[in-house]
């Protein structure tokens, strides 16, 4: 990482490093296959955007039931929203990964998954280089948006497809890992949902997302079979 690139990106985080090295491990993507890469960073980081985006959660809607606030949570930490902000604060530009065809100059793209981790392996180093305070700040100062904008309840297709398939007194949906291809620090999985007649599959880059996917398909084709069936 350059000085400047370093610098442009500090500014746009938020956040000043007291060590360094905290910063360059983070950026250590684990296809990179050295010794300390950010994988433990990441699994601390998940641990600390959760945390703070739960306290956050508690305070702001001290009246809503615990379902309520998980699926806020589970919204607010997804690998979508997470890569979101790293596309705000230029972390591709600074992430350390095994770029593909590299001798051709062809820059390798960084899927969605890498992206989230990196994010979470930030907050990592950042929790251990400046406390809880300076995670907590920084989570705050890029996640506002998506506070802010997240003003009704989410409710996501798996949670949808099952109330529906308890309104009409099926059984539960079942889900089913039906292929897996990639690399593993990039896996692509595909997931088949069956839920009464019909079964979709679809795919994404975790297996939480390939049965959200799949459970969007099955209930568009749920809605669908209603509305050729009403009169």
């Amino acid at each position: 990482m350059s000085k400047s690139s370093e610098k442009q990106f500090l500014s746009r985080l938020g956040h000043e490093f007291a060590d360094a090295a905290l910063l360059a491990r983070a950026m250590r993507h684990a296809s990179l296959d050295v010794d300390e890469d950010n994988e433990t960073l990441e699994f601390l980081g998940d641990r600390v955007l959760g945390l703070v985006i739960a306290e956050y959660l508690f305070e702001t809607y001290p009246s809503e039931p615990e379902g309520s606030l998980s699926r806020r949570l589970g919204q607010l930490v997804s690998r979508r929203i997470c890569a979101a902000i790293a596309e705000d604060i230029g972390l591709a530009n600074v992430l350390q990964t095994d770029k593909s065809r590299e001798g051709q100059g062809i820059q390798h793209k960084m899927t969605q998954n890498i992206l989230a981790d990196g994010v979470e392996a930030l907050l990592g180093a950042i929790y251990l280089d400046g406390g809880l305070a300076a995670a907590r700040a920084v989570i705050h100062r890029h996640w506002q948006a998506h506070f802010d904008g997240q003003v009704n309840v989410p409710v996501d297709a798996k949670t949808a497809l099952q109330e529906l398939m308890m309104k009409r007194g099926d059984a539960l949906p079942h889900y089913e890992i039906t292929d897996r291809t990639g690399p593993a620090h990039a896996p692509e999985f595909t997931v088949t949902v069956t839920a009464g007649k019909i079964s979709m599959a679809a795919n994404g880059n975790s297996r939480r997302l390939a049965e959200q996917n799949a459970a969007a398909q099955c209930l568009a084709a749920l809605t669908e079979e209603a509305e050729k069936a009403w009169p």
